[in-house]
């Protein structure tokens, strides 16, 4: 993967950053094609974090959007829905 952009809210730990983009940033091992940037953002309202994250491949863009209670969830249920879009590429 070229390049990986994480943004966080203010309420979301520092440390999401590396979460996200080593979990996020291995899917390009499922994509049918080279992802040339990845996007993920996590946001926070009261007691639940949203993610959203976007990869672009050549002329394809994969979106998935998750809520959760903590950032290792919300990570890995953006991760695998991301991940089976990526997989259904291929078919």
């Amino acid at each position: 993967m070229d390049y990986i952009q994480v943004s966080l809210a203010d309420a979301i730990p520092e440390q999401a950053r590396d979460c996200a983009s080593a979990r996020i940033g291995s899917l390009d091992r499922c994509a049918p094609d080279r992802v040339d940037f990845a996007w993920v953002n996590l946001t926070a309202d009261r007691s639940v974090i949203h993610a959203h994250a976007r990869l672009d491949l050549k002329w394809v863009e994969v979106q998935a959007y998750a809520e959760a209670a903590t950032v290792t969830e919300v990570v890995d249920l953006l991760r695998e829905r991301m991940r089976r879009q990526l997989v259904s590429m291929h078919n």
